[in-house]
């Protein structure tokens, strides 16, 4: 009788064979080695970023309104200024607008030469769809994270070329501040123009109220002790003192009306400027090449797995053999 049994070579999974781990270690080897001569060949991209943080006095709403609620006066101008806006949600909003990235793909690059940001991305042209083409490319490649609980804005772009992503971070700064500094200008421009309409206005009734207190004196210069000229000469004076306090008021609003209309001062301060990065931001060749080592594994598993299981291969034992 013939005894059967299995052999050394029998293995009932792939994995479990040395000659399928050999196999797999030479695939994942050269996916890692063609991985590699992609990245080197790959061309280069550098990211420059900045960090900034907004001025909490760069609002000329926020200014005024505080100057009117100290001087308990801050109901009339409310509904003229309107509310306080928050930077930290309208500065990345502004930052990533088409109307910026517009300007900024229409910027000479360098400033003193006649290429622009359009033309260092290789978008050729100056038509209208060439610009709306680089709008786009500038969409892309740049990006504004704000952290709502420190209050820092974070702005970052990726090209090729490590000055001119330092460039557009640049630009995109230099433009935030000059909308801001004029959106700033044109409120504080209309608020003057408000009060000044009311400050003529409350000087014209201060100038009445005391005209009215003057004649009530010169027509009434002994009236002894009338009760009703005493309280008419009160009412009058009280007159007088509201519409002069309503003046004073107006005249200190029209004041920083004026200061906020004329100011310059920036409206965020950045913290890291944006400089050309001297490493590159992609491709991470080591990152690439040992992705590629585990996913080739992987990969070969995953397959091994899938595929139908080989039937365990029997051979006929030694003592069998003899006696057979």
């Amino acid at each position: 009788m013939t005894e059967i049994s299995p052999g050394r070579d029998v293995y009932g999974r792939p994995w479990e064979e040395p000659s399928w781990i050999r196999q797999t270690i030479i695939l994942a080897v050269i996916f890692s080695v063609l991985t590699l001569v992609v990245s080197l060949l790959w061309p280069k991209s550098y990211k420059a970023e900045a960090t900034i943080l907004p001025n909490p006095s760069a609002s000329a709403s926020s200014s005024l309104l505080g100057l009117a609620a100290a001087s308990g006066f801050g109901d009339l101008l409310s509904g003229s200024i309107g509310t306080t806006e928050n930077p930290i949600l309208t500065y990345p909003e502004i930052l990533t607008s088409k109307a910026l990235l517009e300007r900024i793909a229409v910027t000479p690059y360098p400033s003193n030469s006649r290429i622009t940001v359009s033309g260092a991305l290789e978008v050729e042209g100056q038509s209208r769809r060439s610009i709306d083409r680089a709008t786009r490319l500038l969409t892309s490649i740049t990006q504004v994270d704000a952290n709502l609980r420190s209050g820092i804005i974070h702005i970052s772009a990726v090209t090729r070329d490590s000055v001119l992503s330092a460039y557009i971070v640049q630009q995109m700064l230099l433009e935030l501040d000059r909308f801001n500094v004029s959106s700033r200008s044109s409120r504080g421009r209309a608020t003057r123009e408000f009060i000044e309409g009311r400050l003529s206005e409350a000087r014209r009734e201060l100038g009445e109220a005391e005209q009215a207190l003057a004649v009530f004196r010169k027509t009434n210069i002994r009236f002894g002790n009338s009760p009703q000229l005493l309280l008419e000469q009160g009412r009058l004076e009280r007159e007088v003192d509201t519409r002069s306090e309503l003046f004073r008021l107006l005249a200190r609003q029209y004041e920083m009306a004026r200061i906020e209309e004329m100011r310059d001062t920036p409206t965020f301060t950045v913290i890291d400027p944006p400089e050309p990065p001297f490493k590159k931001h992609r491709p991470r060749t080591t990152v690439n090449v040992v992705l590629a080592f585990l996913l080739s594994i992987g990969v070969r598993l995953a397959w091994a797995q899938l595929a139908p299981r080989r039937k365990p291969r029997l051979t006929v034992a030694p003592q069998a053999a003899a006696l057979g």
